[in-house]
């Protein structure tokens, strides 16, 4: 029964005929299948291409500034806390100021002082200053002279015989007949610029004194180089190279010892006197004459110099913007340069990112950006513009990349101080273009082409083109080889 069903289907002739076809179709598939090459394709379209560079950066204030005093000192005044607004110029923090501006009214009241004419009264009060230090002056000469000459006859002159004459001889034993010469030269000499001084206090006046203590000094250098090699000569001397008792000995010692001490205090007196009336002398000449041009100039820097002092003395606010940071407490030492205090803008932000050398060359100033932030995800979209490119590079893990500056394009209180800005650079794009996707360009050394595909969608042919801008978002600008409607091969399987 089966055998004969089957023998039945096969004689009908629609099965018969259904067999041939099957078998038409299969002999044609058969061959061709290994003459036709499978790939993909694409139309070449009019569209834009844009060319963008994204880089990752962070954001900062537009502006901000650490502030420190220029000087040691103790806080005194802090009018601001963190987060407070501020202007250009307003007051940030102060030192203890007093001493400074103790300072500058001395320097401003000398100033004023100068500047003006002495009335009859202070020129009065000059002069009879300088009359006091002339008399003074000549009281010194006096004294020192009676002191010299009391020295020298109470406890020098006991060691020589004749000692005021022409011919004095020392009396103790020496050694040295050299130096018992030198000695009795020394008392000699003494005893002529003795002379001399007391022949000069006869003649000298209060308006000639400053000449004669000139004088009256080098006889004083005189007069204590003797003593002083006299008083060596003392020192050496022993019961058995001289034959005089210790206790002797000790009392010339004691002499020579008082003897210079007064000659001392002569020159002391002397040299006081001088410098007394130098300064009086100074300041009448000043006043008489008047404070030059110079003077005037010299005593008003000064003044500038206490006002800088005194400005020093306090912090001001170089920017407009928000305090974010105020360490010091009121009371507190702070040193020279210890940064206390910052400000930094306020609203305004920019973004500091960096482009690898590899990208530097298509990124220009003033190109237009699309930021967005980690904080507000993908979708949210704050146009930012380049206004800085660094010229030098930055080497950032071993590679050369160049710092750019963008601002954003409109204030938003969404962004703030520290954020990561997800940067996209607009660097070119062309509109209305024939456009491909870039897969579809072959590039053989430079020379550039597309394959097109013929035949009916069978098969493709490679034709040269010029191509343009190429695009970040896979496409790229075909100036020339191509038209619209082509089809171009993007995948060869």
């Amino acid at each position: 029964m089966k055998k004969r069903s089957l023998l039945t289907f096969f004689k009908n002739k629609y099965t018969i005929i259904g067999i041939v076809l099957i078998l038409i179709i299969l002999g044609y598939w058969y061959t061709h299948r290994s003459s036709t090459v499978g790939f993909e394709s694409a139309d070449v379209a009019i569209g834009n291409v844009v060319e963008k560079v994204s880089i990752t950066g962070s954001i900062s204030p537009l502006s901000k500034t650490d502030l420190a005093f220029k000087k040691s000192g103790v806080v005194s005044v802090i009018p601001v806390k963190v987060g407070d607004h501020v202007k250009r110029g307003d007051l940030i923090a102060s030192l203890d100021s007093a001493g400074d501006r103790a300072a500058l009214a001395s320097a401003q009241a000398t100033l004023s002082d100068m500047s003006r004419s002495l009335t009859p009264e202070e020129l009065n009060v000059q002069k009879t200053a300088l009359d006091t230090a002339q008399q003074n002056a000549l009281n010194a000469v006096h004294d020192g002279y009676a002191k010299s000459q009391s020295a020298l006859v109470n406890y020098t002159d006991t060691l020589f015989s004749n000692p005021q004459s022409v011919n004095p001889t020392i009396i103790i034993p020496i050694d040295s007949t050299t130096l018992q010469s030198t000695i009795n030269s020394e008392r000699a000499l003494v005893s002529s610029k003795l002379n001399l001084w007391s022949s000069g206090l006869t003649t000298v006046r209060t308006d000639t004194i400053m000449p004669f203590i000139s004088e009256v000094n080098a006889h004083l250098a005189v007069i204590k180089s003797f003593m002083s090699d006299l008083s060596s000569i003392v020192g050496r001397l022993n019961p058995g190279n001289s034959g005089l008792s210790q206790s002797r000995i000790d009392a010339y010692m004691i002499s020579m010892n008082t003897g210079l001490s007064a000659v001392n205090n002569a020159i002391d007196i002397v040299t006081s006197a001088k410098t007394a009336l130098l300064a009086a002398q100074s300041n009448y000449d000043l006043k008489i004459a008047g404070n030059s041009s110079q003077s005037i100039a010299s005593q008003r820097a000064k003044v500038d110099q206490a006002q800088a002092n005194v400005n020093d003395d306090s912090i001001f606010a170089s920017i407009d913007g928000i305090v974010t940071k105020a360490d010091p407490n009121v009371g507190e030492f702070v040193a020279a340069g210890q940064s206390g205090f910052a400000i930094q803008s306020d609203g305004g932000f920019k973004i500091e990112a960096h482009v690898p050398e590899a990208d530097i060359a298509k990124v220009a100033l003033k190109n237009k950006a699309d930021v967005t932030l980690d904080a507000y995800g993908q979708y949210t979209i704050f146009p930012a513009t380049i206004t800085e490119i660094d010229p030098a590079e930055t080497i950032l893990e071993g590679v050369p990349t160049y710092k750019v500056t963008l601002q954003f394009d409109m204030p938003d209180t969404r962004i703030r101080s520290g954020m990561t800005a997800n940067t996209d650079i607009l660097t070119h794009e062309v509109n209305g273009v024939l456009v491909v996707p870039t897969r579809a360009v072959v590039d053989d050394n430079g020379k550039k082409s597309v394959r097109i595909v013929v035949s009916g969608g069978k098969t493709f042919t490679s034709v040269p083109v010029v191509a343009g801008l190429k695009g970040s978002d896979g496409t790229s600008q075909i100036i020339s080889g191509v038209k619209e409607g082509d089809k171009v091969v993007t995948y060869v399987k």
